[in-house]
């Protein structure tokens, strides 16, 4: 039986992201628009910080929004892959309280099996209930 929650090695998740995806707990997480426009659950940073302090301007809608930060986001995300950057600080990605729960980045194909034997173990479970 797996213990905790997996990031897939083939994920298109920045490495920085999935390392702070590891350091997090489900309360990092924070409902925001800062991204797309519209109400997403993701990585509590500096970036979502700024666009929800007072005084900080509403973010447009989508998908006005996703053009407003596509290049900033970028720029940060090309940043943060730099060791000791400060855009580390920003860069966020889209993920559930789940995340508190993550402990290993695996490959997707050791998900899969996984998630076989667990359905083989379960079904054998069932069976020696069930006596069919």
């Amino acid at each position: 039986m797996r213990i905790g929650v997996v990031d897939t090695e083939e994920a298109e998740t920045l490495p920085i992201m999935k390392d702070k995806f590891l350091e997090a707990t489900s309360s990092d997480t924070v409902r925001s628009r800062s991204l797309t426009g519209k109400p997403a659950r993701m990585l509590r940073t500096a970036w979502t910080e700024e666009w929800e302090r007072p005084g900080s301007p509403d973010p447009l809608g989508m998908p006005l929004q996703s053009a407003l930060i596509g290049d900033p986001q970028w720029r940060i995300n090309r940043a943060a892959a730099q060791p000791d950057s400060k855009a580390r600080d920003l860069a966020t990605y889209f993920v559930g309280q789940v995340v508190g729960s993550m402990n290993k980045v695996q490959p997707t194909a050791a998900v899969v099996l996984d998630m076989v034997t667990e359905f083989i173990d379960a079904v054998g479970r069932l069976n020696e209930v069930v006596d069919l």
